[in-house]
């Protein structure tokens, strides 16, 4: 049976940042420069949440625009031809490259991986190309 502490380093703390006295803090999570947004001015943009069953894996996909990626729990690894070339425990921020086939994977044996996804893709284009097999 999980406790509430057993995984606490792999849960993103949500709440309780907010100093004495005062009303709200921003906890930052990200903040960098990024060249590839869409400059189209109708881009699409997606917005979700995902969860990866212990050891899991999500389908072979490309993303066709940015996609930024917030892990709230657990822990992800992103397999590329090249091998892993991405990893991320709760609290870690990640972008996927832009028309890279890849798959997620949750290498973690009992906890859930759960994140945020955020995707800018140009408007002729799909958020997402899936692939049935490895593509290479």
């Amino acid at each position: 049976m999980l406790t509430a502490d057993k995984y606490k380093d792999l849960k993103v703390q949500l709440d309780g940042f907010v100093p004495p006295g005062k009303g709200f803090h921003r906890n930052l999570l990200i903040d960098m420069m990024y060249a590839s947004l869409p400059r189209d001015p109708n881009v699409k943009i997606q917005i979700y949440n995902a969860e990866i069953v212990p050891g899991g894996y999500t389908n072979w996909h490309c993303h066709n625009g940015p996609a930024f990626f917030v892990c709230l729990q657990g822990q992800f690894e992103a397999h590329f031809e090249e091998g892993t070339l991405i990893t991320a425990k709760a609290g870690d921020c990640y972008v996927e490259p832009i028309a890279k086939f890849h798959r997620g994977h949750n290498p973690h044996p009992e906890l859930s991986y759960a994140g945020i996804g955020l995707c800018f893709t140009p408007p002729d284009r799909d958020h997402v190309t899936n692939s049935i097999e490895r593509p290479w």
